[in-house]
């Protein structure tokens, strides 16, 4: 059984609370909290009837408390990499809330910690990757069932979020607390799936967009094209204001086409012959390639399965049963991706990846 801690007792954290405390993933127990609010600790104890937790307001006396072997951060983002560091260096299994962090070069720190601790498992919870219509994807790509990358196009448009929203939690809606805003949080979970099944871009120019029809000091709506190594081009565009909004994913190749809708269905149009071969040889002026076409749907599409889903790996990892999902040099690729766009935005030009870290870093801090 393995005992596990939680840091930062809000929303997220009592998503996680729920999962476990119901049973949904096998091996774990709750044996530590920590936070500063005590009394909202004292209110989950009481909610989840975890009467032998630990409950602790100092994060460090919980990681040398012999009370646990694993920690869930919850914490704001500027504090994961470090409070990450600590955990690792007291040899306590660690996975962190996305995003891994804000700045860059602390998230490189990390890494390296990481690196002098191989028995110490790290991971980022990044739950769509265990999503089964990206888990299907992921692998039909690997497999080369669209031959090589054409263009790659986004459409995530449905991460609607009211004024109420924002006003929720005073760290929300600022780049001093919360880092930044759609990228950061909501559409996070996009450009980490788009860099784990497409890999990183070499290319990348966005235009942010600062409080569109909210009061907030951060974006709201985005469009991103990025280049590829090979030429393939893409187009990420995401809004937190629009409803109801669409999710639409697309990948093209010169052996076919797959379109993603909602998270939950896949289709696939395999062309009978490469476009490459085709263009060469044909004497049609236009043309049209015979193709077939598949269709797959899925069911698990809901936060709580993956969440589940995610700290079962995180846990069979520790016992040297599975591979974590998202190790933290993943976590890392998402967040220059992330940087990268707001970089870009602000200085209204193309950014080369990856970039001078330092740079992103002086840019957000006059921000605050």
């Amino acid at each position: 059984m393995i005992r596990l801690g939680i840091a930062g007792i809000g929303l997220i954290a009592e998503d996680y609370i729920r999962i476990i405390s119901n049973g949904y993933v096998k091996d774990v127990k709750i044996t530590a909290l920590s936070s500063r609010n005590i009394d909202n600790m004292n209110r989950v104890v009481e909610k989840y009837n975890l009467k032998e937790t630990v409950l602790f307001n100092n994060y460090e006396e919980m990681l040398i408390s012999n009370k646990i072997d694993a920690v869930i951060i919850c914490t704001p983002h500027y504090e994961h990499p470090k409070m990450a560091i600590k955990a690792i260096k007291s040899n306590v299994h660690t996975l962190i809330e996305k995003p891994i962090g804000v700045y860059t070069e602390e998230v490189e720190k990390l890494i390296e910690v990481s690196k002098d601790k191989i028995n110490i498992k790290a991971g980022v919870l990044y739950n769509r990757r265990l999503c089964s219509t990206y888990l299907k994807l992921k692998s039909m790509v690997d497999k080369d069932a669209i031959g090589d990358l054409k263009r790659v196009n986004w459409i995530i448009t449905n991460l609607y979020r009211t004024d109420a929203y924002y006003k929720s939690s005073p760290w929300r809606g600022t780049y001093k607390s919360e880092g930044g805003g759609l990228l950061m949080t909501q559409a996070s979970h996009q450009l980490d799936l788009l860099q784990w099944i497409c890999k990183m871009p070499k290319k990348i120019y966005s235009k942010c967009y600062i409080g569109v029809e909210r009061d907030i000091e951060v974006e709201n709506d985005v469009s991103i094209l990025m280049e590829y190594e090979n030429g393939a081009t893409g187009q990420f565009i995401a809004s937190a204001r629009e409803f109801p909004g669409s999710n639409r994913l697309e990948l093209i190749g010169d052996k076919g086409q797959i379109v993603v809708e909602n998270d939950n269905k896949i289709i696939y149009k395999k062309l009978s012959i490469s476009e490459k071969e085709y263009r060469k040889n044909t004497n049609e002026l236009f043309g049209k390639i015979p193709y077939t076409t598949e269709v797959y749907r899925f069911e698990d599409d809901d936060n709580s399965i993956q969440h589940a889903a995610l700290i079962s790996n995180f846990i069979k990892c520790i016992k040297g049963e599975e591979n974590i999902v998202c190790p933290i040099e993943d976590g890392m690729k998402s967040l220059v991706l992330i940087n990268g766009a707001y970089l870009s935005s602000w200085l209204n030009k193309t950014i080369d990846i990856p970039f001078d870290y330092k740079v992103f870093s002086e840019e957000i801090k006059k921000r605050f």
